[in-house]
């Protein structure tokens, strides 16, 4: 007999307007880790801004993917933009991961998966300009990421 999971959403005030997400969806989905740190972090930081992409949660229509080319051309964005200068930085993004993505190969080094090295590339870019960009694998990492910048280590 299978398990039921739970909606992550579930431990959190969530406002009437959020949809009810269906079991079946509740994986260790990329998406399920970023709804659940983004909820953590607007509950524990509520003046804290940001910004999360969810392109992850759903695929586009061609016709939507065509506008979608036009209005946000650059490959390689990071899913959640944390608008909080701390230091030298601008700005903390996270590029988050489901845990086990194969992120990172056994000697430690970033996989060579062309999406991922394309990611890479851009974070390079964001580096440049003041942002502090990581990749985290897993909600609890993003979590860990986050209160490290914000406690400047």
């Amino acid at each position: 007999m299978e398990k039921i999971k739970r909606d992550p959403m579930e431990m959190y005030n969530s406002r009437p307007t959020a949809k009810i997400i269906k079991q079946v969806e509740i994986k260790q989905s990329e998406w399920s880790h970023q709804l659940v740190f983004c909820k953590w972090l607007k509950n524990q930081y509520p003046n804290i801004k940001f910004r999360s992409d969810i392109q992850s949660a759903g695929k586009l229509t061609p016709q939507m993917q065509n506008i979608k080319s036009i209005i946000d051309p650059f490959r390689g964005w990071p899913d959640i933009a944390i608008y909080y200068a701390v230091g030298n930085y601008c700005g903390l993004q996270i590029e988050l991961k489901r845990l086990d993505s194969g992120l990172y190969l056994k000697n430690g080094l970033l996989s060579n998966s062309k999406h991922v090295q394309e990611q890479n590339e851009f974070h390079i870019f964001l580096r440049k300009n003041n942002w502090k960009v990581e990749f985290a694998e897993g909600a609890e990492q993003a979590k860990r990421i986050f209160v490290d910048y914000i406690n400047n280590l």
